[in-house]
């Protein structure tokens, strides 16, 4: 798990409409999974980078609220939100 990762992940979500598409589609964690196999990070390291392209640390559950705002304009249902946070929190 690296923040290397981390980081290239978040380019990869704010840059490949596809991708990120296929992310707001989900409907199970496997699928997730599946989409970034080739990213190994953590909640925390996932965070650290977060906060570091908005330019603060994240608060406690502000990564959660970051979740749902990601996917605006996307055609995303609630269910899949959930799946991508709940998936997010067992990456400890």
């Amino acid at each position: 798990m690296s923040m290397e990762s981390a980081r290239a992940f978040i380019v990869r979500m704010m840059t490949d409409e596809e991708f990120k598409g296929k992310l707001a589609k989900v409907s199970a964690a496997a699928e997730i999974d599946k989409l970034i196999a080739e990213y190994s990070f953590t909640e925390e390291e996932l965070a650290k980078i977060v906060g570091e392209f908005m330019g603060h640390k994240l608060e406690e559950g502000e990564l959660e609220k970051l979740i749902g705002e990601a996917f605006e304009g996307q055609d995303v249902s609630p269910e899949s939100i959930a799946i991508l946070k709940e998936w997010l929190k067992a990456k400890k």
